[in-house]
């Protein structure tokens, strides 16, 4: 049957058919498939990331979880993955804290662990495939191929790059007038970037509201809806005994998820007026944030890496117990959050 047809078709017939097929699919692979309309990939899922973010993503979970210990949005965050692969990265992120001293945030995975409720095994994460075992699936499949084609890869790998250099001229863009005129320069000055408003929070505590303690979620507006973090106020300190609670302080926090090599809390404690100048209260709250005395009217600034939150007392009243000294606690504080993000 192979006889008759080269018989009926002829041998260069089919050789010419062969090279036809083959120049077709290279310059689809090559030119077309990896030059001019490479694959790109967009609006991945968390648990789709490279191994160092998905840490970092885990860190974030369980640092937020602390803050405002909603369970369900814990476990909402972490859909998609695997439990196995979990229970490892939880595992090593808890050694790597333990061996640093920081117990704190090697607690707060644990407790991410146990809402999961996923076992912590103390296996190290599988490693990601590395750069040159990828180079090396690749060389050997252009191996496998260049004995075939032979000279036609070399003819091919010309016609791409002429189909670069002329790809990239065209996409030039056009000279920039040397002068520029008045209306011009004020309108590129008018167009810089300035930073962007994330959210506008108002919150009161009232004398006598003992679980006070708000959060809310900074997110871009919809439809993309991206996760940058959290803010929120709650207490920080206490006089006096009894309930209702006499409040002293309370924190002003922003958790900040922009750059996610570089997660962070930032935190500003609120006094008030008897706090603010009773140096053992000052003393004891050292490590909690940068001591701030109440005031009607003032506006304080909560710094991060990406972004900085702008807080406004909009009102505060203190309480009169004479049990406790004057202007030691408070009975409204009505605060103003504005989260912006920061324009590099």
């Amino acid at each position: 049957m192979l006889q008759y047809a080269r018989a009926r078709i002829g041998r260069q017939t089919i050789i010419a058919g062969i090279v036809c097929l083959a120049v077709g699919w290279l310059v689809g692979w090559v030119v077309f498939g990896w030059l001019i309309w490479p694959v790109s990939w967009t609006d991945a899922d968390p648990y789709d990331l490279r191994q160092q973010h998905k840490e970092a993503y885990i860190s974030m979970v369980a640092d937020s979880y602390s803050l405002n210990v909603d369970r369900q949005l814990a476990r909402e965050r972490m859909v998609g993955f695997e439990e196995k692969e979990t229970s490892e990265i939880l595992a090593a992120l808890i050694e790597e804290r333990e061996e640093v001293g920081d117990t704190r945030r090697a607690q707060n995975l644990r407790e991410l662990a146990d809402i999961l409720e996923i076992p912590v095994v103390g296996a190290t994460p599988i490693p990601e495939p590395t750069p040159q075992t990828v180079a090396g699936r690749i060389s050997s499949f252009v191996l496998s191929v260049l004995p075939v084609c032979g000279i036609l890869v070399v003819v091919l790998l010309i016609v791409a790059v002429i189909a670069i250099v002329v790809y990239r001229f065209s996409m030039r863009p056009a000279e920039v007038p040397t002068e520029v005129t008045k209306e011009e320069e004020e309108l590129v000055r008018w167009e810089e970037p300035r930073e962007a408003p994330l959210g506008h929070f108002v919150t009161t505590y009232n004398f006598g509201d003992d679980g006070y303690d708000t959060s809310f979620n900074i997110e871009t507006p919809e439809p993309d809806g991206e996760f940058y973090g959290a803010c929120g106020v709650g207490f920080s300190e206490v006089i006096g005994e009894g309930s209702p609670e006499r409040i002293v302080a309370f924190e002003v926090w922003m958790f900040d998820k922009t750059d996610l090599d570089n997660v962070q809390t930032a935190t500003k404690v609120l006094m008030s007026d008897f706090a603010y100048h009773n140096e053992v209260l000052r003393a004891r709250m050292q490590d909690r944030g940068e001591a701030v005395l109440a005031e009607k009217g003032k506006t304080i600034v909560v710094d991060t890496v990406g972004m900085k939150l702008e807080v406004e007392i909009v009102e505060l009243a203190y309480g009169t117990d004479p049990s406790v000294p004057p202007r030691s606690y408070f009975e409204i504080l009505s605060t103003e959050l504005v989260p912006v993000l920061k324009v590099s």
